[in-house]
């Protein structure tokens, strides 16, 4: 369990980082930790995907403990996709996604215990900093964009509309 000193910081951090994705013309939601939410989180919507579907960006800090977090803070930036993996196809989304987090710069895509499928990335910041502006900005106009580059590739073969095979065959 995290001292309070360092939720504090961390809802201060997310705080600002509110300020920034404000700035920037995006709709966001501070939630403090609570009994059903153990971390502070930070949510964003981003523009509609291909299909006008709303997008959510979730923010948090992930837990170190004490020496770890006397150095650095670990943003976690998260996503799911705003369509559903069918039934049966979860082995088939496994190897594409291995297929592609082999080609992706930063973060990985994965399907969570709940069958979601998303795109994460931890952000690495010095605990003596915050964030700069430009840099979170770059950093997110990035993490879009990983999203919006495979999502439809990504879909095709959550629905069943194409194998993960001939999805792996078209990237290359």
């Amino acid at each position: 369990m995290l001292p309070d000193k360092i939720h504090a910081r961390h809802f201060a951090q997310l705080g600002y980082l509110q300020e920034i994705l404000d700035g920037s013309g995006l709709a966001t939601n501070l939630l403090e930790k609570s009994e059903a939410i153990p971390l502070h989180v930070l949510i964003a919507g981003f523009q509609a995907d291909s299909k006008g579907r709303d997008r959510f960006l979730h923010f948090s800090f992930l837990p170190l403990n004490d020496e770890e977090v006397e150095a650095i803070q670990l943003l976690q930036m998260y996503s799911t996709f705003p369509f559903q993996l069918q039934a049966g196809r979860r082995q088939e989304l496994a190897a594409l996604f291995l297929e592609i987090n082999t080609r992706l710069p930063i973060g990985h895509f994965g399907i969570n215990d709940q069958d979601e499928l998303h795109y994460r990335y931890v952000y690495s910041i010095s605990a003596a900093k915050s964030f700069e502006r430009d840099e979170v900005l770059e950093t997110l106009s990035f993490f879009i964009y990983m999203c919006d580059m495979f999502a439809d590739a990504v879909e095709a073969a959550a629905s069943g509309e194409a194998s993960a095979e001939q999805v792996i065959q078209s990237l290359r």
